[in-house]
This record gives structure tokens, sequence and C-alpha cells, in this order.
């Protein structure tokens, strides 16, 4: 069984080979757009989306297959090997380099004092963002579940059936996207798939209004710059382009899909291109909302949105065949898969967080929706926008969002239908998701493009004082980004500054490599650290033990799943709790106690230190040692 250090290809292989593979995603999406004649070299806009589009091309293969438990590692590298291959190709290949060599320094300079501050300012962020994002992972749901279950695909040959591990059930096909990579040790490519995702949200914003003065009549505006500032200032984005966590990508896609039916140049489209278009659509609404369960509100309402434009144009079959065969792919598989394990109907395996009635789930999902909002103590949607303390700075939208006073859609049908789609995102996330700042991201960047593509864009002249608040936090997240490459780039260049940064910044690190030295090599862990992916051994969640009640029996399946995996050890955070319900189940203590300490990546908010303890656990009394404590008959 691996851990992501025994997967990890050595720095700096490890993110060249994530940028090869993330160019290969490229080579295909840019393929895949072609072929279908969405792209041509005047929508640079789109160009930007290759990778985004080829990222979910992978998914649609690949997801089913790991569902069907035949994605072992030996296959999976040689997909990344080959995509791998592809991307060394699309590096050299690509058109620009030779125009961009011939380009002198003095030119160059010229260039960049042409462009404006906020131009200016965009790039630098997206500049520090990107070494940022080149360093190791060290966030706490990406050391969970979103690079654990990938680990877990490589290790089992496919979706891993964990009903303990109960975060695991979060997961969809961008795990599956985070296990192709670790296949061959590309530790950084999951955070790069979200800058680039960024990227190309921000080229949406940036470069859709320049694309045809057909459209858009030339303003003396800087609009555009100031909307991409605006963007790539939102403090939350420092927490989610230096992770694994697939946020930005699907978010990547349901933009791109927004911009597909609200642009003008896709008004008009011939019969061909528009139902070319409207396939588009929906495969990226229904991919998006199989990486995450909080975008399935936002891509129903596309796919509503895209249904009664191609209504309009009278295309009753195609409006019905197209979204039918994309979800045959897309979403039936995953649907099918959970409903068949976890004895669900195929309704609440679509609609439902948890489908089933495995004991603990609902309280761990009424914690997720209602309890897990952030440690800000504003009251909502002051919560999001403006950070209490340092320590939750990248956890909010910020105050760029005052722009939005310059909004004038005018007459454009489209742009008012898409800002009611975003209004009910907006209501849909305040009934049911937890109030934090990246669940209301996806609307924020809808806002921005609507700001551009209206008619009157010129009217945020009017208000210049906007320019003010934005400018003020852009310098702040460029010294906050400027700390996250320093502190975290150089991990992906030598193995020992690795090492230094994830015991720095990387919680659980610490005491999993003493737990390495102390567990048997064949030890199968019962672990209550969530650090799930560097666990060193087999190991087994001890997530659900906080969510269920032992004295009802609720514990029961879990603990029957316990003794069939096994467990020969247990790895206690915190003091020994002999009076814990698995307490009778405890054998010797074999080492203890180590000391770790609570680590974020935001040095203002680091935590205290804490002792583990590792004992023997006698796996073969399960289920009796148990009930016994609790006085429950087995």
């Amino acid at each position: 069984m691996f851990s992501i250090d025994q997967l990890l290809a050595p720095p700096p292989f490890s993110f060249l080979f994530s940028i090869f593979l993330l160019a290969g995603f490229d080579l295909v999406g840019l393929f895949g757009l072609r072929y279908l004649g969405v792209i041509d070299k005047s929508r640079t806009w789109i160009r930007w989306q290759a990778p985004i589009f080829g990222a979910m091309l992978f998914a649609i293969a690949l997801y089913p297959l790991a569902l069907l438990q035949i994605t072992p590692r030996f296959f999976m590298q040689i997909i990344a090997i080959f995509c791998m291959i592809g991307g060394v190709m699309q590096i050299f290949y690509i058109e620009q380099w030779h125009h961009i060599f011939k380009v002198k320094l003095k030119t160059f300079s010229k260039l960049i004092r042409s462009l404006s501050i906020y131009r200016r300012l965009t790039i630098i962020i997206l500049v520090l963002m990107g070494f940022t994002a080149l360093g190791p992972e060290t966030s706490a749901d990406g050391l969970d579940y979103h690079l654990g279950v990938a680990i877990s695909i490589l290790n089992n040959g496919g979706i891993p059936l964990s009903p303990e591990w109960f975060s695991s059930r979060l997961s969809g096909n961008g795990e599956v996207i985070n296990a192709l990579s670790m296949s061959i040790g590309a530790e950084q490519f999951g955070s790069l798939l979200q800058y680039i995702s960024l990227l190309a949200t921000v080229s949406l914003i940036l470069c859709s209004r320049e694309i045809d003065k057909r459209f858009y009549p030339p303003v003396k505006s800087d609009v555009s710059d100031i909307a991409a500032l605006a963007a790539v200032s939102a403090p939350v984005l420092l927490f989610l382009i230096s992770s694994s966590k697939p946020q930005m990508w699907p978010i990547a896609m349901t933009t791109f899909a927004f911009i597909l039916l609200v642009h003008p140049s896709r008004y008009n489209l011939p019969r061909s291109k528009a139902l070319i278009n409207y396939a588009v659509i929906c495969l990226l609404i229904m991919t998006a909302s199989q990486t995450k369960f909080n975008f399935i509100l936002s891509g129903s309402l596309l796919g509503l949105f895209a249904f009664i434009q191609i209504i309009k144009r009278r295309y009753f079959f195609s409006s019905i065949f197209i979204p039918f065969i994309a979800a045959f792919f897309v979403i039936a598989p995953p649907i099918i898969w959970k409903a068949s394990v976890f004895n669900s109907s195929w309704l609440d395996a679509l609609i439902t967080l948890f489908p089933g009635n495995l004991p603990g789930t609902a309280k761990m999902e009424f914690v997720m929706r209602h309890l897990m909002n952030g440690d800000s103590k504003l009251p909502f949607p002051l919560s999001i926008l403006i950070p209490t303390n340092i320590g939750s700075f990248s956890s909010v939208l910020g105050f760029a969002g005052l722009i939005f006073i310059g909004l004038r859609p005018g007459k454009n049908l489209r742009l008012w239908l898409g800002i009611i789609v975003i209004l009910f995102i907006i209501l849909g996330n305040i009934c049911f998701a937890p109030q934090i700042g990246r669940m209301y991201l996806e609307p924020y960047f809808w806002l921005l493009i609507i700001l551009v593509l209206q008619s009157n864009s010129s009217a945020l002249s009017t208000y210049t004082f906007l320019k003010w608040p934005i400018l003020l936090q852009a310098f702040i997240v460029i010294i906050a980004a400027g700390f996250g490459a320093i502190s975290l780039f150089p991990g992906a260049l030598l193995s020992s500054w690795r090492t230094n940064i994830m015991e720095h910044f990387a919680n659980g690190y610490e005491i999993m490599q003493w737990a390495d030295k102390i567990l048997p090599k064949d030890a199968i862990l019962l672990n209550q650290h969530r650090s799930m992916a560097l666990s060193p051994r087999d190991s087994v969640s001890y997530e659900w033990a906080g969510y269920v009640d032992f004295i009802n029996g609720e514990s029961e399946i879990y603990l029957n799943r316990l003794k069939n995996k096994n467990i020969s050890h247990i790895l206690i955070i915190g003091p020994i709790n002999y009076a814990a319900p698995l307490a009778n189940c405890f054998g010797d203590v074999l080492a203890g106690p180590g000391i770790g300490h609570v680590a974020t990546r935001n040095p203002f908010n680091q935590g205290q230190k804490y002792e583990a303890w590792i004992l023997k656990f006698e796996g073969n009394r399960l289920p009796n040692c148990a009930l016994q404590h609790t006085n429950v008959k087995y």
C-alpha cells in the first residue's frame, strides 16, 4: 500500500511531470474544441479553455472505469505517460514561442508599461499564485480525501468502498484525475489544474469583450482590466489555488458554459454550431456536477437556461436527445454505482450528499451544512466578505464586489436571465450550503462577466471611487501570495526543502513520519488523524466514530467492517481515553507520546501542539469488545 511519500516522484521531477501532464490535457482539449468547431484563432477566451476541456474529457472517460474497479496503478501510469509525451510535444509546438523569443527586452518592457495598472497587478498576482501552486500539497482537505481517495484508487484499482470514511464519499471525478497524476508521482498537478482553471476564468473576463467589434465598439474604459483584478484578488483564491481540492476546475467548467450562453457571439449560430454549443454546455455542467455536490444546483440552472434557448429555436428533438446522451455517459455511471452500493434510489443518489441510510451520515451532513461556516464573528453576508482576523483572511471573497454597483445589463435579455440564475444560486447556497466564501465564488465570477459584457460597460467609469478598494485588496493579496510563493515553491525543487515545508505547513506530517518509524510493515491502522493520504500503512478511518451512537447499536455495521479489515493498531490523537467507545479493544501501548502540531498554510492560523499514541488493537475481539463497553449486547 502506498502513501504520498511513497508515490511521489523526487523533486524537481514531480512538478515537471505535473506541467507536462497539464500540457497533455491542453493538447487533448484543444483537439476536442477544434474538432467540434468551437474554437478559432479570433477567440482567445476559448483557447484558454482547452486544458479545462481536456480534463473534462479525461474525467468522462476514467470515472466510470474507476467505478468499475478497472483503474489499477499500471493502467493509470500508461495513460499518464502517453499524456505527458503529448504534453512535451505541445509545449515545444506552441506557435507563440518563436514570437516570444523574437521580442527584445526593450520591446517587452515597453509592452508592460503600456498596460494599465489593473492588468499589471493582475499579472503579478497570477505569477505569484503560479509559484504557490507549484508547492507540495499541504491543505487539510487535500491530505484527507482529495489525495487520500486518489491514492486509494491506485492501491485498490478503483473507487474505494469505505462507508466508515465519511469524507471519502464526498469525492467525485476530480479525485480520479488526481489519481492519474499521482500514478506518476506528479504531486503538484492538482493545484496546477486549479491554477490553470483560474487563468481560464480570468481569460473569459479579460478577453471576451475584445474579440469582435461587431458586438462591442471600442470604449475608453478599463472595465475588463478592473473586473479581472477584482477576480484574481479574491483572498479565498489563496486557499484554493495551492490545493488539490477540485473546486476551481468545476467553477471554470460552469463559467465556460455560462459565457457560451450569454456571449453575443453565440446568439445566432447556424443550426449545427448551435447544437454543438448546446452539447458542450451539457457536458461541462454535467461533469462539474459530478466533481463536487454543490455544482448540481448551478449546473441544473444553466442546463435549464440552455434548454430554453434551444427550444426557442424549435430544435425539439435535439433539446432532449443531446442531454440524454450526455447524462448517459457522465451522470448515469456514478448515480447507478452509488444507488447500488449504498442501497438507495437513483434520485436519492443524484440529489443527496450521502445517499442511503448508513448510521451517522445524516449527522455529518447536518454539521457540514450548518456548523462548518468558518470562524467569522460577523453576520452573513459580511462573514464571507470581510475577515475578522488575519488567520481567516484566505477564506473570504473580499470587498472588490463593490464593483457590481456598475451593473447595467440594459435590454439584454440573456444577461438578465444570467442574473436571475445567479440570484437562484445565491439563494440556494444561503438555504442549503455552508456560509463560507468559496461557495459564492462561482456567482461572483459570473457577475464580473456580466459586468464586462454589458453594452454600457463604460458606465463603470462613473464610479471612479470603486478602484481604490480593489487596488487596496490587490496589494494585500500580492503580499499574501508572495509569502505563499516564498514559503511553498522551494518544496518543488529539493526533497529536503519539501520535508521542511511539510513539517511546518502540512497538518499531520510529523505524526505520520513518526508512525512510519514505529509501526510494523504489515500493520493495518485504525487512524484517528484525518490526513489519510499521509498514512504510511494500510489505514481505516476512525471518522465514523464521532457521528454514531454506540449505545443504540448504530456502530454495528462499522465494527464488523473493522473486524473484517483485521485492524492491528490504532493511532490516537490526544491523550489516551480509556472511557472511549473502543477502549475495551485497546491493547498495549506500542509508542508515545509523539508530538505534532495543528499546521495550516496560513502562518497566522497555526494551532497548538498535541500528543499522539500508537496502541496495539485487538481487532479479533470485535464487535464484542466495543459493545461491552457501552453495555450493548451484540
